[in-house]
């Protein structure tokens, strides 16, 4: 279907704009987040009993502000540029709902291997949740900030392994469009607290894994998913701090992390520990599996 456009945006292009989308949308974030500071100030003095409620709409609204816009920029390009519905992306066809829980469920392994490997590695351990921020009294603010994610899990998705993946690798090959589409997403994440070599090469095995599945699966339903519950589910369901500072919307349980920076990630959190290279490392063979089997099949296909 993407083939069907009137044109096709030339890959360095893909890249550059891709900066330019990102740009626009922290820049506009920032502008509003400014003009709507004293409303949600006095939203925090009105909600002072309840903490976690206040902090999660103060989470949702700012992943919303930020990842919104990209939508919208994506969608104009495509409608003005290349000539081509939204859904092309990876949203048409069959098998999304599926798909979705698919994506789920194997974003919540992952994770869960991962909060595992701590604790067998002896730098993680669970702690009794105490406080309107965590556990049970905390469930209404960590359900409500799953939302949040979603639409960030999805809008960086739709940027990466929807729009670049598949234009780069059409214009040229699929792995210029995996390799990419990978280091362009790292990149964009640099400049977060405690970045590293180790960092880098994490972020970098993350877009490479979830290009491979992408393609794999066939839509961006998945991915789409998967991103969602591994960014929520650090935090707020296994209350892991990020970049050192507790999760916004409260914690179901609450791990505490110490030891060497290159087994805890440091000031990064744990996508940037080694543990998480271990757990992406076999993502990547997993799915580079299932991704040689499909073709096989549609080549058996194609012969019959």
């Amino acid at each position: 279907m993407a083939r069907n456009a009137k044109r096709l945006t030339h890959p360095i292009a893909v890249v550059l704009l891709s900066f330019v989308i990102v740009a626009s949308c922290i820049l506009l974030a920032e502008t509003v987040a400014a003009t709507i500071q004293p409303a949600l100030m006095d939203m925090e003095e009105f909600l002072a009993q309840q903490p976690t409620i206040y902090s999660a709409f103060a989470k949702l609204l700012n992943l919303w502000i930020l990842n919104i816009p990209i939508f919208f920029l994506i969608w104009c390009w495509l409608a003005g540029f290349e000539r081509r519905p939204f859904r092309t992306l990876g949203f048409a066809g069959k098998g999304g709902f599926s798909g979705y829980l698919t994506g789920l469920f194997i974003g919540l392994l992952m994770m869960s291997a991962m909060i595992g490997l701590t604790v067998v590695a002896n730098v993680g351990s669970f702690v009794s949740a105490s406080g309107p921020m965590e556990g049970m009294q905390a469930l209404g603010g960590i359900i409500w900030v799953w939302f949040g994610w979603m639409v960030q899990a999805s809008a960086e998705e739709t940027l990466y392994r929807g729009w670049m993946l598949q234009t780069i690798s059409i214009r040229s090959n699929p792995w210029t469009g995996v390799v990419v589409s990978s280091v362009c997403f790292a990149a964009v994440h640099s400049l977060n607290n405690g970045f590293s070599p180790l960092v880098l090469s994490n972020l970098v095995l993350f877009g490479l894994f979830l290009a491979l599945y992408r393609i794999a699966d066939g839509t961006l339903w998945g991915v789409c998913a998967w991103h969602t519950i591994w960014n929520w589910a650090l935090g707020n369901l296994y209350g892991a701090d990020v970049s050192g500072s507790p999760p916004q919307g409260g914690r179901l349980f609450h791990i505490t992390i110490a030891g060497p920076d290159w087994l805890t990630g440091g000031p990064f959190g744990l996508e940037g520990s080694v543990l998480t290279t271990v757990v992406f490392l076999i993502g990547i063979a997993c799915v580079s599996v299932w991704l040689r089997k499909k073709q096989r099949k549609e080549s058996r296909i194609l012969r019959q």
